[in-house]
């Protein structure tokens, strides 16, 4: 019983890597997705030409030392999982996945949140500002979420897609439903710029600019609300 047991926990956490691999295959642009189990996907997708003065296997070593180093001093080695990196023609492909919503925000150094509704009222976040429904009309979230059974919400302060489990009820103002599981936060962008929570250091120079370029984020001038359910 000991043994099957065990199986069906390696069973359920194949299931919800795979699925949110599956969420995120064809996109064309950086974007995450959060699995109802709590666990976060993120697809990074980057243009990339021959004068990028880095390759593949240059960029990997960086990303698997930065992880490393990130579940290292959080002492968890689940919280953050490199699950593909490569280079293909012009684009640069990263898959990663995170133990939950608090792991992807320490490691990016930028706010995220991944909860129910009553969490993230929990946790403080105003619903009373303005929102809009997929349609573009002015909505608040309590005529939003009528009827609805399990609302969830995704806070984010980076400019990329969320690709969400249940059809997108409403976004905050600055937020763009582009369909009807897919979320742009588009907003006013900051010049801001966040480094990795674990960025680490080299004496190599195409490793620096590797690093310089994988670590430079553009944060929007407020976080976004994505609110979803069914």
């Amino acid at each position: 019983m000991k043994k099957a047991g065990q199986l069906l926990a390696v069973l359920t956490a194949a299931s919800v890597l795979l699925s949110g691999c599956e969420k995120l295959k064809d996109v064309t642009t950086t974007s995450v997705y959060v699995s109802k189990n709590g666990v976060v996907t993120e697809a990074i997708v980057e243009d990339y030409s021959k004068d990028d003065d880095y390759t593949e296997d240059e960029l990997k070593v960086f990303v698997e030392d930065d992880i490393k180093k990130f579940t290292e001093e959080r002492g968890d080695a689940d919280s953050v999982k490199l699950e593909k990196c490569q280079i293909k023609e012009d684009k640069v492909e990263i898959r990663m996945e995170y133990g939950d919503y608090q792991s992807y925000a320490d490691y990016h150094g930028a706010e995220f949140f991944a909860g129910t509704l009553d969490e993230a009222e929990e946790a403080g976040y105003d619903f009373s500002a303005s929102f809009v429904d997929s349609e573009g009309k002015e909505v608040s979230v309590e005529d939003a979420v009528k009827g609805v059974k399990q609302v969830r919400v995704i806070v984010c302060e980076e400019p990329l897609e969320i690709v969400t489990e249940d059809p997108v009820l409403c976004v905050s103002g600055t937020a763009v439903v582009k369909g009807k599981n897919t979320v742009d936060t588009a907003g006013e962008w900051t010049t801001k710029s966040t480094e990795s929570a674990s960025a680490s250091s080299s004496e190599q120079t195409k490793t620096e600019e590797t690093e310089q370029e994988y670590e430079q984020d553009v944060l929007l001038a407020s976080p976004v609300i994505v609110v979803y359910g069914k």
